[in-house]
């Protein structure tokens, strides 16, 4: 068994426990574990543990701590509420740098509508897209595929400001998730990132549509962080951008 799912499955023992009996308890348990396996000394999954515990303490801090937001305080930029909850999604550590982020599985049974929603997209179905996915985000809120989806429709209509409302419930859902000062990646190559990877990318284009570049450039220069290798050709519209070649307009 690969140490990777003996530690996603320790760390969510962590979190089940932590979020139904408290921190103390999930503490508790895993002291009680350490103890066991190093008694017996089995290194392979003290090893494991430890990285669990790891993991499982991150996710809680991330609880305790403020959202990040790179939103510029500009009025362009529309004043939401905060999530009053955090959401169910998590960040896994992939490299030294590089994390993915985790959907729970909630999403996951939600794939096959999903599918379904973009092959009607594919067939240029709109209107059945559109009630598919916004049954998904009434079921899962922070379904970003879905809310992305959303968006792409409502700008294919030609409404701009109904498609940066979605990119931008998608956008504050992925930010829920990033720590406070996150100066790591979440490389594309990491499939899990790419929803919030295209969040980004598709509301900086859209704000260019609508005359926002300054706010198009903040967001390009987040998702060039992100995701250095720029497999989005984020470098080319910055540089379309300085050069004056771009088309705005609702």
């Amino acid at each position: 068994m690969e140490k990777n799912v003996v530690k996603q499955v320790l760390a969510d023992m962590f979190w089940v426990t932590g979020q139904a009996r408290g921190e103390r308890e999930a503490r508790e348990l895993y002291e009680l574990l350490l103890r066991s396996y190093q008694s017996r000394q089995m290194n392979w999954y003290e090893e494991c543990l430890r990285a669990a515990w790891e993991q499982y303490e991150q996710w809680f801090r991330s609880l305790q701590e403020p959202p990040l937001s790179h939103s510029p305080k500009r009025r362009t930029w529309p004043r939401r509420k905060k999530i009053p909850h955090p959401y169910p999604i998590r960040l896994e550590k992939r490299g030294r740098n590089e994390w993915e982020f985790a959907w729970p599985g909630e999403m996951l049974n939600l794939t096959d509508e999903l599918r379904s929603a973009c092959s009607y997209m594919q067939t240029g179905e709109l209107n059945k897209a559109g009630r598919l996915f916004s049954s998904i985000v009434k079921k899962c809120p922070y379904f970003i595929d879905a809310l992305n989806n959303l968006a792409l429709i409502e700008s294919d209509r030609g409404d701009l400001t109904g498609a940066e409302k979605f990119y931008m419930r998608a956008y504050e859902t992925g930010q829920s998730v990033l720590p406070p000062g996150f100066k790591d990646r979440l490389p594309w190559n990491w499939v899990n990132n790419r929803p919030f990877l295209q969040t980004v990318h598709g509301l900086a284009l859209v704000k260019l549509r609508r005359g926002h570049v300054s706010d198009t450039a903040r967001l390009l220069e987040q998702l060039l962080a992100l995701d250095p290798e720029d497999h989005l050709d984020t470098q080319s519209i910055i540089s379309d951008i300085k050069r004056g070649a771009f088309y705005t307009g609702e």
